[in-house]
């Protein structure tokens, strides 16, 4: 969508207001409307709901708005990912710097190996999600997990309980795409999934560099990139259960 000046000009003043924070809005009847940002991120934003449902009321939603503040317009990867996920234009605001860019929805696929992580929207499930989506044309579902579930006893294992509703089984033998269910650091629960490539170090779904190994998983680790490597003996201490989804034939 294109901007008026005078869009521009209630953006920036409302990036102004809200630095060093990120400001966010929504336009509605091409007329900005302020919204709260309740990230407890400096360098985020999250919508507040009831803003959004106001803004709602009001007409419908042309584009979602945010500011990059102390950086340029260009969208995060956290952004595209958003855009793809809400099907509407962003439009980011640089500040200091007056600088505009809008970004239309387009099909952007984070790719699987190389992610950065962000709980909950990029970590291991996210992972295997869309593993399962892209390799094997198969949905699983998503569900709700707050950061460090796995340091409390007093949480539900959230692996061991719901791998079966996501259409998993048991097995005891490896094949390609199939997951293994582990524990890694001080945990009270299965809290890690890698991804058995075996012999496969190129993935069926994207372009990939090459990658020496007959032993190979793809996986996210906490607060890294997503990686292909090895599956040493570091690994296999830490496997509680191996499971492949009832959709993928077997070998």
């Amino acid at each position: 969508m294109k901007l008026s000046a005078k869009l521009k000009k209630e953006i920036h003043l409302h990036a102004a207001e809200m630095f060093p924070n990120e400001c966010c809005g929504v336009i509605v009847s091409n007329s900005y409307v302020r919204c709260t940002n309740i990230s407890a991120h400096q360098d985020q934003f999250e919508i507040d709901p009831v803003d959004l449902a106001h803004a709602e009321d009001a007409g419908e939603i042309q584009a979602y708005v945010h500011s990059h503040p102390n950086a340029s317009a260009k969208a995060s990867e956290l952004d595209l990912i958003q855009i793809e996920m809400h099907q509407k234009p962003w439009v980011i605001c640089a500040y200091p710097d007056i600088e505009f860019q809008t970004y239309e929805p387009c099909g952007y696929q984070v790719p699987l190996i190389g992610r950065n992580y962000h709980h909950g929207w990029q970590d291991c499930y996210s992972l295997v999600r869309d593993f399962y989506q892209r390799e094997y044309n198969i949905a699983l579902p998503d569900f709700e997990r707050l950061d460090r579930w796995w340091e409390s006893a007093d949480n539900a294992s959230l692996y061991l309980d719901n791998f079966s509703q996501a259409g998993f089984i048991e097995v005891n033998d490896l094949q390609y795409g199939d997951v293994m269910l582990c524990q890694v650091g001080r945990t009270e629960h299965v809290n890690h999934a890698v991804i058995w490539l075996g012999d496969h170090a190129s993935l069926k779904s994207e372009q990939t560099e090459p990658c020496v190994g007959t032993t190979l998983i793809l996986h996210h680790p906490y607060n890294r990139k997503s990686v292909r490597e090895v599956f040493g003996q570091q690994w296999q201490e830490r496997v509680a259960i191996t499971v492949r989804h009832r959709d993928v034939k077997n070998n």
